[in-house]
């Protein structure tokens, strides 16, 4: 179907709800028309509108915007007399803008399903749910009504896996309003969250990130916030206790092979004893084994420097996976306002997790396209005030985002310097780097902000062109030119580190819908099959025929990266995306763009502790240092992707083992 045949439907399909205005005539609970507002960061950014037809069908239509992002899709959904789907289709756009064309359908006892990323077809069993890629949350309606009527709350999903209630919570709000708060697992690494009304409709779902809510109760969606979060909490709490080992001794770590971090190089046959939180002693002499001490062989593994990820938003279920995949230390830029409470969790083994070290306050202005959370600001005044109170609050850093005013910029970089914090962040629309840089940005986050430095200062970086600009034009950047030269001898007089995060631009930039994100390709089969199936859904929209222009741009991306190293610019390792595994991704992408593996190890170590500003205490392994290390089984200097085979984590002295850590989650150890 081509793109003006879909918008014929989708226009249709628009009609039919809004003519179907009626309620259900069906037995049991009503099914009345709804529509569900959406927000990101507290700011309205959406809807949804769930209405039944006179054919029975159910239509939704799910629409948002992100910061020039978000889909818009229009479904019609039909049951049979078992509550069972056997019709759905789909149609509109998914969250980059590109085609969705999603339909599923039971035909002759055969079951068929067919999208941009995956197509198959079982023998229909009347039992299993359909769960398409690009639903909207109408349909967790049914899924929820579903769900209750069955026995035992649980119900087979297709393609594969299943979904059950593991507890329902009831709650009164505001002594008048009767909700039930779901707790869903089985689709993700850890559970799901929804709320639902007296009707058993689905009522909400609510985050400090994103929001949907019933239009006309939008003024209890905070208050029901924190006691959804306190449900999210106490079941990684519950976890955590199982998957934290203090040990009562000393810890040696006998016969291991140690990555100096400081040298680069490898020291064979070491022995490292470990007192509380911290290194007692690194010797190549033996230790002496006694009955109080825990030993680990390390015979043929390699210990390093816990592993740094320079570029996350942080949340409570991405901990197990950091400290699984040897990530002990994070620096966080950009979050809710509850990040210092995580960061107590963290630190406290409340909750498994790594060290927060650095807390970055981020700041952007009001406006259509202004990020989802943070401090808005709608002027110079309140910016200012933001950072004083950020400083206040123990953060290290401020990030700055795409709307700020390029004014701004200079007043806004002096303020936080004062306070001995540091500047980073998106280069503001209508701005370059080079023009930042000199405003007083002491560091810059994602590669394609140094690309978009040869482009135009016009552009405005708010929308999804700080993407699409590289991708078309990006392959033509020239390393040799005087204007890149200059500017890369600008990076490195001024002391600028960038956060390259260059990984995400390879799901974005090569591949389309069908084919699996390179980022992740290679541990897929890891994950949870419900999980998997995200990782097949494509990037940005790549026009006909410009498939190796897209990539040929990505590979200028990694260029970049090449050419920053070779020039003495501190590069830090971020991800921006799956916690743990994103980290292994950046750094076999630093081999790949010319960097030797035993720098790139440094680089996730000791220069990163350096720029996070504790290398007093940690990014090396030496004696008084904190004892945060891993356990390789493996060498990642020979073979970068070694740094995958994590057997062993030890954060401040507690021990976590990474395969307890993956099997708590519904993930596969690499053994």
């Amino acid at each position: 179907m081509n793109k003006s045949s879909i918008y014929t439907v989708m226009v249709i399909i628009s009609l039919i709800i809004v003519s179907c205005q009626k309620e259900a005539k069906e037995p049991g609970k009503p099914y009345n028309d709804l529509v569900y507002n959406i927000y990101m960061g507290g700011k309205l950014a959406g809807y949804q509108k769930s209405a039944i037809g006179e054919d029975g069908s159910y239509y939704y239509t799910y629409e948002y915007n992100d910061r020039g992002r978000g889909p818009k899709i229009n479904e019609r959904v039909t049951l049979n007399e078992d509550g069972i789907i056997v019709h759905h289709e789909i149609f509109g756009h998914n969250y980059l803008k590109d085609t969705v064309n999603e339909i599923f359908k039971v035909e002759n006892g055969i079951a068929t399903w067919k999208s941009s990323s995956e197509n198959g077809e079982v023998k229909f069993d009347n039992v299993s749910f359909f769960s398409a890629i690009n639903s909207s949350y109408g349909v967790q309606d049914l899924l929820i009504k579903k769900l209750l009527a069955s026995s035992d709350k649980e119900v087979k999903l297709l393609p594969s896996g299943s979904i059950k209630i593991t507890s329902i919570d009831t709650h009164i709000i505001n002594d008048s309003i009767n909700l039930k708060l779901l707790e869903l697992s089985g689709q993700s690494f850890t559970p799901t969250y929804a709320w639902i009304d007296k009707n058993d409709r689905f009522f909400g779902y609510t985050s400090s990130w994103f929001t949907c809510v019933q239009k006309g109760y939008d003024s209890i969606a905070k208050q029901l916030q924190p006691i959804q979060k306190q449900k999210e909490e106490q079941y990684l709490k519950n976890l955590s206790k199982s998957l934290v080992e203090i040990p009562s001794g000393k810890i040696l770590i006998k016969n291991v092979k140690l990555f100096d971090a400081n040298t680069k190089k490898v020291r064979s046959n070491m022995f490292v004893l470990l007192n509380g939180d911290k290194i007692e002693r690194v010797s190549n002499i033996e230790i002496k084994e006694s009955d109080n001490l825990h030993i680990i062989d390390g015979s043929g593994k390699m210990l390093l420097p816990g592993l740094f990820d320079m570029h996350t938003h942080i949340d409570e279920t991405d901990g197990i996976m950091q400290l699984a995949a040897g990530i002990t230390s994070v620096r966080d830029l950009g979050n809710s306002s509850n990040l210092p409470e995580l960061k107590e969790n963290f630190d406290t083994n409340k909750l498994v997790g790594p060290r927060i070290l650095v807390m970055s306050g981020f700041i952007d202005k009001a406006g259509p396209y202004a990020g989802p959370i943070g401090t808005i600001i709608n002027n110079l005044e309140e910016g200012i005030k933001a950072i004083a109170d950020y400083h206040n609050k123990g953060y290290k850093q401020i990030k700055l985002y795409s709307s700020i005013n390029p004014e701004w910029v200079k007043p806004l970089a002096k303020k936080a310097h004062e306070l001995g914090m540091r500047v980073s962040g998106h280069i503001p629309a209508f701005m370059i780097a080079e023009q930042a840089i000199n405003n007083g940005y002491d560091e810059i986050q994602h590669v394609n902000m140094l690309a978009l430095n040869f482009l135009s200062d016009t552009i405005d970086t708010r929308q999804p062109l700080r993407f699409t600009m590289v991708a078309e034009h990006g392959h033509k950047l020239d390393f040799e030119s005087r204007e890149f030269k200059s500017f890369v001898k600008l990076l490195k007089e001024k002391d600028i580190v960038i956060d390259p995060t260059v990984s995400i631009f390879d799901g974005m930039f090569t591949v389309k819908a069908g084919v699996v994100n390179p980022s992740f390709a290679t541990i897929l089969d890891r994950l949870p099959l419900s999980v998997q199936r995200g990782y097949y859904s494509g990037g940005l929209p790549i026009p006909e025929g410009k498939e190796r222009q897209y990539k040929a741009s990505y590979d200028k991306l990694l260029g970049i990266v090449n050419e920053l190293y070779k020039n003495g610019v501190t590069i830090v390792p971020g991800t921006d995306s799956m916690a743990g595994f994103g980290l292994h991704t950046e750094l076999e992408n630093y081999v790949k763009a010319g960097i030797p593996a035993s720098e790139v190890l440094k680089i996730a170590t000791s220069v990163s502790a350096k720029v996070a500003g504790v290398a007093e205490h940690l990014g090396t392994i030496e004696e008084e240092k904190l004892a945060d290390l891993i356990l390789i089984d493996g060498d990642p200097l020979v073979n970068i992707s070694d740094i995958r085979k994590v057997e062993l984590t030890i954060k401040n002295g507690v021990i976590y083992t990474p395969k307890k850590l993956y099997d708590a989650i519904g993930v596969k150890h690499f053994r």
